[in-house]
């Protein structure tokens, strides 16, 4: 090999490692971003199930939830929040790529259990945008599953007039996180 394909081939290595890990801690941060809102939101949930049953937990997804993804955007200078084909609030509907990642979701997800997967974008902006998706729990069966109980499904729909996010089976991709930077629309 000449001397200025080496100095060429070194210099692209070096373009490219560069930018991946420019681009790594970028996705760390979206991936902590994820995480906490999930870990935060879980936690939080759990204890009002346990201390107050479900219908209590409908109140924690309406008016906390928000406020904890808000939290963690603030803290990590993201914005993260969730979205799904079939959403519970109207507000989290996703956009035309978000619906187009989501669907792909389910497709890998069908072929390979495993990871749940994830996928970046960039928006009509021009930013970067992460998803991960939302694989459902047995723990959120009782809100989101198949057969949520009548009391459950009363007060589910007394907040959530056009909630479509039940008749999950546990494994199924339920949803995903979305990370962006907050300076995106």
């Amino acid at each position: 090999m000449s001397v200025s394909k080496l100095i060429l081939k070194s210099f692209i290595i070096f373009i490219m490692a560069f930018s991946t890990s420019s681009s790594a801690s970028d996705d760390e941060t979206y991936q902590l971003a994820a995480k906490n809102l999930q870990q935060r939101l879980g936690k939080v949930l759990m204890g009002t199930i346990q201390n107050e049953g479900h219908v209590a937990a409908i109140n924690v997804c309406n008016e906390q939830a928000p406020a904890i993804a808000d939290a963690v955007s603030d803290e990590l200078g993201v914005t993260v929040g969730r979205t799904a084909l079939r959403v519970r609030n109207p507000g989290n509907e996703p956009n035309a790529e978000q619906e187009r990642v989501l669907r792909e979701f389910e497709q890998l997800w069908s072929q390979a259990k495993g990871k749940p997967p994830t996928a970046s974008y960039v928006d009509e902006n021009g930013h970067k945008v992460w998803m991960k998706a939302i694989v459902m729990q047995p723990q959120c069966a009782a809100c989101h599953g198949s057969s949520v109980e009548p009391e459950l499904k009363q007060a589910i729909n007394e907040r959530y007039p056009n909630d479509q996010a039940t008749g999950f089976e546990v494994g199924e991709i339920r949803g995903a996180f979305v990370v962006k930077s907050k300076n995106q629309k």
